[in-house]
């Protein structure tokens, strides 16, 4: 069976489709191969590739619409506080996001880029384990993972701790999949806001619970003492310091 070019040079299928890889193309590929009574397997071919070359369509306009819509989306400002005891009784705090706050910022520009996000969560091994899928309207999808200790010290019922598991989950399985960016309130130019005493005297205390140095910590923060820490970095130092205390706690038990 002959098949034509658009220049009405006899080729076979295969070299046609070399030159027209676009969705469209491939689905008048497919009417022509049926009209022209082609073998089946020909038309399987046609097939696979027309599903490859929308995939892949699919795939760039995706990641074309995320980037517009990151290039868009303000940072995140922390507005919360949140206050956690240690087991060995050091209380420390720290700003984040809300879920609804992150929300209400980005579901205007995702609509308006095509997208929509769901979640599903179980619990296995005394940890909630969520999964935030970001759709497009054309079909792709994108997933982030993020799982979170059920298991807390502080005095909440069993359905409380399953609630403020599955509500952090989703908020950081959101902010991987959306890629987004979350920030402290803006401060006065190049002078951060410092953080407070009170975060201070918490911070010492957790540094000598934890068993590390001071001196090495104020190197590592590149600080001169605890009280000029910049506020906007204090999450991430406390997160440094437990680690730290969690891996020295490990070693001793080996």
């Amino acid at each position: 069976m002959t098949v034509l070019n658009p220049q009405g040079v006899p080729v076979e299928p295969t070299e046609l489709v070399v030159h027209q890889t676009t969705p469209n193309a491939i689905v008048e590929l497919l009417h022509l191969a049926v009209e022209k009574n082609l073998p089946v397997e020909m038309l399987e071919r046609l097939q696979a590739l027309h599903e490859r070359v929308s995939d892949r369509a699919a795939t760039i306009e995706f990641a074309r619409e995320l980037a517009a819509f990151q290039d868009e989306c303000p940072p995140i400002v922390k507005t919360s506080t949140a206050k956690v005891m240690t087991r060995g009784g050091v209380t420390y705090s720290y700003k984040y996001a809300e879920l609804d706050q992150i929300a209400r910022t980005v579901r205007p520009l995702l609509a308006r880029r095509g997208f929509s996000y769901t979640w599903d969560s179980d619990v296995r091994d005394k940890a909630l384990h969520c999964v935030c899928i970001l759709r497009h309207v054309n079909g792709h999808f994108e997933k982030a993972n993020f799982s979170s200790p059920v298991e807390s010290s502080a005095g909440m019922s069993e359905q409380q701790k399953h609630a403020s598991a599955l509500t952090y989950a989703r908020r950081q399985a959101l902010v991987q999949v959306l890629g987004l960016t979350t920030t402290e309130p803006d401060t006065d130019g190049g002078n951060p806001e410092p953080i407070s005493q009170e975060q201070a005297d918490d911070l010492r205390a957790l540094i000598e619970q934890a068993g590390a140095k001071l001196t090495r910590f104020l190197k590592w923060a590149k600080i001169e003492r605890l009280e000029d820490l910049p506020a906007r970095d204090y999450e991430s130092a406390v997160n440094t310091v437990r680690a730290t205390g969690e891996a020295r706690q490990k070693a001793r038990k080996s």
